[in-house]
């Protein structure tokens, strides 16, 4: 501190370093310090040889010789602490101790090390190298992280101390190490044998369905100490089917960045030379479309999982500061996940756009995709993609859901798709006519007054009266608190 004298702790170690009850860490072992007056600058302050055995192993190698203390010779010693770390070993395993024999010092072992591959020594509860916890996710340091941590731990343990950084400089390069850690995909990491042995070998039996992106598969992973039996679902891109990398890459950093109740979770990834797979949690129910007209889906479930859905969607739109938009381009029943008691979440990113989009410059100019029958018209016919694309294709489930017929249903049997069919069906003043024959009975009037009245302003021809998802959040509210008043 400015004025003060400056305190040369002379004896790190990871004695010396203590943690509370809240894991913050505390230096102690003031035993024997050295104080220097204030702003001294010169060739450090001489001491007698360090007489505390114990701290051998950290000593400053040119401390030792020459018996000038400098608070680089502080820096050694946290160098020597930092491998320990990383090494998960005691001191008189980092150096070699045995019996009536003397250390060697930290600096010669990792040189050593250096010489023969470091990486083998790494702790291995680091590295996930313990058999029993295979299929975790926490596959250890991130590539990069680990590199920054290594480096400037060795850069401590110079051999002068003219060469060794200053503590303002080790603090910067770790901060550096934790954000390569907290921006790492790499916990995500599985490897092709860990999904093949879920999967059994992509095995028909386990192909539950296909899209755009390839065939998708369920599997189980079997570490009874982390998941138990934890089911998954692999998605194994096959670019004949019309999507290829740049649409996988895409859909991994969404699920990576944006994690939310409402959207469906990562749980791994495999990328190697000859395979891109993205592996998901299970939705135990399976997707929106397969219960449309079930009969049994009551008025109050459907409702539920239309308020989860706006919900992810008014996430991705931008319900959280500091995250660009996410324009999904690909809402439809099939891509709408089902959990226990209805819980719905949001899946498949594979067409989605991450998109700086604001009040300057509202939309994206791109080339239309989605699914026919879901697709804004706008959208379709000038290229221009906004929020607004996703709010209309929401609208279309909306009606899908009242209607308990999808919009290729009504296709087939009306010759027009489903918002042109439900469009007229308003002008005729008939809307009532397009709800599910099964919810008739149990749907109160207020309740679905109004969430036709929000629903129709989805597929608003202009794009600028369409509501935002967090409106279509609070009319949906409404619509369920009718329902159960």
């Amino acid at each position: 501190m400015e004025d003060q004298k400056m305190r040369i702790h002379s004896a790190i170690s990871s004695c010396n370093i203590l943690l509370d009850n809240r894991e913050r860490v505390k230096i102690t072992g003031f035993q024997k310090p050295l104080f220097l007056p204030p702003n001294q600058i010169g060739d450090g302050q001489a001491d007698s040889k360090n007489t505390y055995p114990c701290f051998d192993p950290y000593m400053d190698p040119e401390y030792a010789k020459t018996g000038k203390l400098k608070k680089e010779s502080d820096v050694y010693s946290f160098g020597a602490v930092m491998f320990q770390i990383l090494c998960g070993k005691s001191a008189d395993e980092l150096t070699n101790k045995k019996e009536g024999q003397g250390h060697e010092l930290v600096s010669q072992v990792v040189r050593r090390w250096f010489d023969t591959g470091i990486e083998k020594k790494i702790a291995s509860v680091l590295m996930a190298k313990n058999g029993e916890d295979k299929f975790s996710l926490n596959k250890g340091p991130n590539k990069d992280s680990l590199e920054a941590f290594i480096e400037i731990a060795y850069r401590c343990l110079a051999e002068t101390q003219d060469e060794r950084p200053t503590m303002k400089v080790v603090i910067k390069e770790l901060e550096k190490s934790l954000s390569f850690q907290e921006n790492n995909k790499d916990i995500f990491r599985m490897s092709l044998e860990e999904i093949k042995l879920a999967t059994h070998d992509f095995s028909p039996l386990n192909n539950i369905g296909e899209g755009g992106f390839g065939r998708v598969y369920k599997g189980k992973v079997g570490n009874k100490h982390v998941y138990g039996n934890y089911t998954i679902v692999a998605k194994r891109l096959d670019t004949s089917h019309g999507q290829g990398e740049q649409q996988y890459y895409n859909e991994l950093q969404i699920l990576y960045e944006y994690t939310h109740e409402n959207v469906i979770g990562l749980v791994g990834y495999n990328d190697e030379t000859n395979e891109k797979i993205i592996v998901y949690e299970h939705a135990c129910k399976g997707s929106l479309d397969k219960y449309l007209n079930d009969a049994s889906l009551t008025w109050r479930n459907r409702l539920m999982i239309c308020i989860d859905f706006a919900t992810g969607l008014d996430f991705l739109h931008g319900g959280i500061r500091g995250k660009e938009v996410v324009i999904h381009r690909d809402i439809k029943p099939a891509n709408i996940l089902l959990f226990e008691d209805w819980k719905a979440k949001i899946g498949d990113f594979g067409l989605s756009i991450i998109s700086t989009v604001n009040k300057e410059a509202d939309y994206v100019i791109d080339h239309a995709c989605g699914t026919r029958g879901y697709c804004d018209p706008l959208y379709k016919k000038s290229g221009f993609l906004t929020i607004e694309s996703d709010i209309y294709s929401f609208g279309v489930v909306l009606f899908e859901i009242l209607c308990g017929r999808s919009t290729f249903e009504i296709h087939k049997y009306e010759g027009r798709y489903l918002p042109d069919f439900v469009k007229h069906k308003f002008e005729e003043g008939k809307q009532n006519e397009v709800v599910f024959e099964a919810l008739k009975k149990e749907i109160m009037q207020k309740s679905l007054t109004t969430f036709q009245n929000i629903a129709i302003q989805c597929l608003d021809g202009n794009r600028e009266k369409r509501p935002r998802a967090k409106q279509i959040l609070a009319e949906l509210k409404k619509a369920l608190e009718f329902q159960v008043s």
